[in-house]
């Protein structure tokens, strides 16, 4: 009988040990840290809790952002836009790609950018290039509807596209495309050359700007314009505009001088050899308004005019 017994105790023992065993295997199966029911602690779960406590939590929504084409007075170079990107949110977003998307303006892609737009109605410029115009109408031509497509990130990491809508009618982007269409009919019409500079016996520096037309146009010229540091004038245009026949090449002549010696506006100058002449396409009987068109400057010319400035401002090695 004692062996009885003692056969007795051992199965209460080993059932009691299996189920441990198992309790214990329940609690490792509900994840590091997660009791067997459920819980953090091992608690059972209260039903009818907060199940978005319980929920994984997804990636940020798309910022919101709005942007306008602006153009700024910092900056004059051709085929580029500021793109002022204002973050309506709290938080800052970091700005990685740029694209105007318009029919009037070749497509360029994305362009990368590493900028951050802090929030609170906050706004930066993002210095955006835009594509060939498109010129339906030549330099009357006007732009039609645009979008500036942002690629951005927000605190989380999370990537978005946002896709900006310009207002229409956008006054700047007209600008820009008249601009870049009168561009395009200019170079078509006529190959414009800076010749040599020869020093006057005043001190300033003469010279001659031809006029070359393609494919038998009839160019002339109407005004000359110079710098922030030099003046340019023409004594010709100064009482009627030059205008030549179909395919007859015209010579403007130009007189440069000095207009600024301040040491402050010679280093800040930012275009000083920003001149401008207004080419006339069609023939005098032409309908259409003179062309304002840059003139380029050879770097042979820009010495001289340099060199012009030291003299005639009184500067010596």
């Amino acid at each position: 009988m004692r062996w009885v017994r003692i056969g007795i105790i051992g199965l209460f023992l080993l059932a009691a040990g299996g189920a441990a065993l198992t309790g214990s295997i329940a609690g490792r199966d509900a994840g590091p840290g997660i009791g067997a029911d459920g819980d953090a602690g091992g608690n059972a779960s209260v039903p009818g809790g907060d199940a978005e406590t319980d929920a994984v939590q997804g990636p940020s929504a798309p910022p919101e952002l709005t942007a306008t084409a602006e153009i700024r007075r910092s900056f004059m170079a051709p085929g580029i836009v500021a793109i002022a990107v204002t973050n309506h949110g709290d938080a800052p977003v970091h700005v990685t790609g740029v694209e105007l998307v318009s029919d009037s303006f070749a497509p360029l892609g994305i362009q990368e950018f590493d900028s951050e737009v802090p929030g609170g109605d906050r706004t930066r410029d993002l210095l955006t290039e835009y594509g060939a115009g498109v010129c339906p109408d030549g330099p009357d031509s006007t732009a039609q509807p645009s979008t500036a497509v942002l690629h951005v990130e927000t605190e989380d990491g999370a990537a978005h596209e946002v896709a900006a809508e310009l207002s229409y009618p956008n006054g700047t982007l007209d600008r820009l495309l008249r601009e870049a269409c009168a561009a395009q009919a200019v170079a078509a019409a006529t190959a414009i050359e800076l010749g040599e500079l020869t020093e006057a016996a005043d001190g300033t520096l003469e010279g001659g700007l031809t006029l070359r037309p393609l494919n038998g146009a009839a160019v002339g010229a109407t005004e000359v314009r110079g710098s922030v540091l030099f003046t340019v004038e023409s004594a010709p245009l100064a009482d009627a505009p030059l205008q030549g026949a179909p395919g007859e090449t015209v010579t403007v002549p130009l007189v440069f001088d000095a207009f600024r010696c301040e040491g402050h506006a010679v280093g800040d100058a930012k275009q000083p050899f920003g001149f401008t002449v207004w080419i006339l396409l069609g023939g005098a009987s032409g309908a259409a308004d003179p062309i304002a068109t840059p003139i380029t400057v050879p770097d042979a010319q820009r010495e001289d005019l340099w060199a012009m400035l030291d003299d005639r401002c009184g500067r010596t090695e």
